[in-house]
């Protein structure tokens, strides 16, 4: 039974990444990756009306990993998500987090990781990182690789702090799902 879910979740991923923008297959590294799977937590997560309006753009903000802000950016260009456009931009920790859609962070330290969550905390900013502990200091999404394989958690507490719902599908796809109904807090 273990068996199935392992061959079920690989083919949902390989089902999200097929859903990626086509300049994301040509280049498999991994930041090419994490960008692909960064456009694909866009898809699925559906902000409050107040801070995403009906044909605004998507802010994607990117701190620390410049190589997958550019892959962001090469994936999404010319193609709009839910008819909106996304608008990539690589920032600073003292950058102006609380106005972005999307935070995705990688390449600070755990004591600036807490400042960022503080800062974004209520705001309705989807964030998302790769450091082994980022759901359990307050992120929404951590993406990692396990056995070669990109995979990813969810902190369902940090999202709806956020105003931020997340699709099923995505839920159903991730390794684990914290906070939400029978998954424990990290």
């Amino acid at each position: 039974m273990r068996g199935c879910r392992y061959v079920a979740v690989a083919a949902a991923v390989a089902g999200i990444l097929l859903c990626a923008p086509a300049a994301w297959p040509q280049d498999v590294t991994e930041s090419a990756l994490k960008a692909g799977f960064v456009y694909n937590f866009a898809k699925f997560t559906d902000w409050p009306a107040d801070a995403l309006p009906p044909g605004a753009t998507i802010t994607a903000c990117v701190l620390g990993d410049t190589a997958v802000g550019e892959a962001l950016a090469r994936g999404v260009k010319g193609r709009p998500l839910d008819g909106r456009a996304i608008a990539v931009s690589q920032i600073e920790i003292k950058g102006p987090l609380r106005s972005c859609h999307l935070l995705y962070v990688s390449g600070v330290d755990s004591a600036h990781i807490r400042a960022i969550v503080a800062t974004v905390e209520g705001a309705p900013v989807l964030t998302i990182g790769d450091f082994d502990d980022f759901v359990g200091l307050g992120g929404i999404a951590r993406v990692f690789v396990d056995t070669g394989r990109m995979r990813f958690d969810l902190n369902l507490v940090s999202a709806r702090r956020s105003r931020l719902q997340l699709s099923s599908k995505l839920l159903a796809l991730a390794s684990h799902v914290f906070g939400g109904p029978g998954g424990k807090l990290p």
